[in-house]
């Protein structure tokens, strides 16, 4: 009796499971069979292509422009002619683009069997770069040309540039300051871009660090491959210079706006000073500035050597410690000869960034000579400090104030990584 119906249970449980196995299929076989009407993906705006004809033809004068040259800043364009050859109305349309693309008007958006339209290109580059390019889309109905890239490439350079000790680099060096007489060093700021540009104002970072601009001759221009461009001569006053090395800057103001589509604007809507104004400018336009940086080294009455293994750049007066273990520290030894003073020299007043850093001056007694004095400097890292780094933008420094009639300072650079 318990037997059948645990046999009958049995039964029923499969004939159950097999019904719902049969309905799923049912289920899955009409779901297939109305897949049609379910939504399609959206397509493109890409024109449609007849499927009978006839057809148009699009042919284009040119689908590469290379421009040359320009600088960073400047708005180029350049128009390429798009012709219907074909024998029906041409669609086309913009696809992606990496510049400004303007299609000229069209009737009904379509060319017709015969005639053309001019599609522009703008671009503004950003950066230098020595292969510059951009591309815009066209979208047709022709069946032989679905696709067209139009592209634009050239070379973008600096806007302005610069000629002296680095070529190309706004960095310039005056001749070492080894006597109470100036040191001059002039350098050149030109462009290839301009008919002509004007210097307004040169500002400098120290008041002994002056400067004078004149024009390029035509001689210098060729020479330098420029339109227009000046001369800078830089004049540094060791009296006005701390012992030691040293870098400056000097801003250079320009009348080139800083968008350079403004100057064409600007030519073209110049009014002689009689005349009189209709209308109300806009907020005051802005100027291009450019900072060019100046570097040197005035040593005065005073000569370091460094000992064996340190490192001493005396150009910069930048002594270099290199790394070493923060636990055990780091000590070094130079020697400084003094001339111009008969006086022992003194330390009137110090001060040394980061305080931790340690400084010894002393006087060698026992060096003998009639025009000098040689003097013992030691700098050094204690043992035990925290890991840290005093590089390129951020040295240590030891200041100092004497009783030297040519040395009233002398500042002291220093450079290290404790790890």
């Amino acid at each position: 009796m318990n037997l059948r119906a645990i046999l009958t249970t049995i039964v029923v449980l499969i004939a159950a499971l097999a019904g719902t196995i049969w309905l799923g299929r049912g289920n899955s076989t009409l779901e297939t069979g109305n897949s049609g009407n379910r939504p399609k993906a959206v397509e493109d705006d890409r024109p449609k292509v007849s499927e009978t004809g006839p057809y148009p033809k699009a042919v284009v004068d040119e689908e590469l422009y290379k421009f040359g040259e320009m600088a960073v800043g400047q708005s180029l364009s350049h128009k390429f002619v798009l012709k219907n050859e074909g024998e029906a109305p041409l669609e086309v349309k913009k696809g992606n683009t990496t510049c400004k693309c303007t299609l000229s008007e069209m009737k009904d958006n379509a060319v017709a069997p015969g005639e053309s339209i001019e599609i522009e290109l703008i671009w503004t580059p950003k950066t230098p770069q020595e292969n510059f390019g951009q591309t815009a889309t066209i979208w047709t109905n022709d069946p032989k040309n679905q696709e067209m890239k139009l592209q634009i490439e050239g070379t973008v350079n600096n806007l302005i540039s610069f000629t002296g000790d680095s070529l190309g680099s706004p960095n310039w060096s005056l001749p070492i300051m080894s006597t109470e007489e100036p040191v001059s060093f002039t350098g050149k700021i030109h462009t290839k871009y301009l008919d002509d540009f004007k210097i307004l104002e040169i500002i400098s970072s120290n008041p002994g660090l002056s400067s004078s601009s004149k024009p390029l001759t035509p001689e210098e221009l060729k020479e330098v491959d420029a339109k227009s461009g000046y001369g800078i001569k830089i004049t540094g006053d060791p009296n006005k210079f701390p012992l030691g090395g040293f870098m400056e800057r000097l801003t250079v103001k320009t009348d080139i706006p800083n968008n350079l589509k403004s100057q064409e604007q600007d030519n073209a809507h110049k009014h002689a000073d009689h005349e009189g104004h209709d209308h109300k400018h806009g907020e005051q336009e802005q100027y291009k500035e450019f900072v060019i940086q100046v570097s040197g080294n005035h040593t005065g009455p005073i000569r370091i050597v460094p000992t064996f293994g340190v490192h001493w750049n005396p150009k910069t007066m930048v002594l270099n410690l290199g790394e070493f273990a923060s636990k055990e520290g780091k000590e070094v030894t130079l020697s400084m000869f003094v001339e111009g003073t008969e006086q022992p020299l003194k330390i009137l007043s110090q001060k040394i960034v980061p305080d931790f850093l340690e400084f010894e001056l002393k006087k060698d007694d026992k060096f003998q000579s009639k025009t000098k004095q040689r003097y013992q400097l030691k700098f050094g890292v204690p043992a035990g400090k925290p890991s840290m780094s005093f590089g390129r933008g951020n040295l240590a420094n030891v200041k100092l104030q004497t009783n030297h009639p040519n040395a009233k300072e002398i500042n002291f650079r220093v450079q290290f990584i404790s790890l």
